[in-house]
């Protein structure tokens, strides 16, 4: 035989063999995805697996590459019909990990004052990074506003979530945390019924009794604050701002004043995929101190006191302040 045809052949043969093993790759690549959600999701009784696995799987089959599978998982994550898992490619998780310096982007402003000599005002804002300095940053910066206001002895006090959307819970419940009265107010109620409850202390944030993130704290953690808490919340307040929401809800000294909260009350855990992307997957629902599960999706948490939104966003805002004052007062 021509040794041109032989060589040419062992080329064809080999060359197979390798788009055989990186077809395997991507199917194993979509399966691994498959069995996180049929274990994970939290409406996971709700779906019909071998269906989904079948459509998925045919879907992912037309893949050249892992990369090409991406809109194949983001269409399976949306028939969970959760409305809150998501899909985060390789480069995207690249770029939450560095952080927000490293990506030119502006850290979350933290804004701390005292109003008519009486009332700390202090924003809590989304942080929608994966970077632990960042996470760190974050909580010591509030800390530090928080005992600078704390100094100036605050009849009360302003907590503003609004226009938070969410992004990672851990640094926000972390900082929030001198504001709360007690342990287990807030958690998840996974779709086998099992609850589980976050809490704080000394740095480490703990997922039932496992301590799970470990901060670094350079600031001194501000005394526990009793005086009365107007919590601002609004429309965009969402996701881990909810988990935060939902924390205050039924703390005596606190009044949630605004509108509903977006309505993402569910728990989201992040899954490594093999070529580093995300699987952000809802496992559960939020669940408060009194034991309520936030299952309707779109619903959100009702505030005790409703602010009438206006088109005038300035009337808006001073229709909170005055509220939030009012309240505060008829505390003292």
């Amino acid at each position: 035989m021509n040794k041109f045809l032989i060589a040419a052949s062992l080329t064809a043969i080999l060359f197979s063999v390798r788009v055989s093993a990186q077809k395997d790759s991507i199917q194993q690549y979509v399966s691994k995805a498959l069995d996180i959600m049929q274990h994970k999701s939290v409406n996971k009784s709700k779906i019909n697996w071998e269906e989904l696995s079948r459509i998925t799987l045919n879907d992912a089959s037309k893949a050249k590459t892992i990369k090409e599978t991406y809109p194949v998982l983001k269409k399976a994550l949306r028939a969970l019909n959760d409305s809150h898992s998501k899909f985060y490619p390789a480069e995207e998780v690249r770029q939450y990990t560095l952080g927000y310096k490293a990506t030119g982007q502006e850290f979350p402003v933290i804004e701390g004052k005292l109003l008519d000599n009486k009332y700390a005002y202090i924003s809590l804002p989304d942080i929608g990074s994966f970077n632990k300095d960042d996470w760190n940053l974050y909580i010591n910066t509030f800390y530090q506003k928080v005992n600078e206001l704390q100094k100036q002895k605050p009849k009360g006090w302003i907590v503003d979530l609004r226009n938070n959307y969410g992004g990672m819970l851990y640094p926000m419940y972390a900082a929030a945390a001198p504001f709360f009265d007690r342990k287990n107010i807030v958690g998840t109620k996974d779709a086998e019924g099992n609850i589980e409850y976050f809490n704080y202390k000394s740095g480490k944030f703990y997922e039932g009794p496992a301590a799970t993130q470990f901060f670094t704290l350079k600031e001194k953690q501000p005394s526990q604050i009793k005086a009365p808490i107007a919590l601002l919340i609004n429309k965009v307040t969402g996701s881990s701002a909810e988990f935060i929401t939902a924390a205050f809800s039924g703390q005596k000294n606190v009044n949630l004043i605004g509108v509903n909260t977006q309505g993402l009350t569910s728990a989201n855990q992040e899954y490594k995929l093999s070529d580093g992307s995300f699987l952000v997957l809802t496992t559960g629902n939020i669940i408060d101190r009194k034991g309520k599960e936030y299952r309707i999706i779109g619903e959100g948490i009702a505030p005790d006191i409703r602010i009438e939104k206006t088109d005038d966003k300035a009337k808006t805002n001073e229709s909170y302040m005055n509220t939030a004052f009012r309240y505060i007062d008829s505390k003292l």
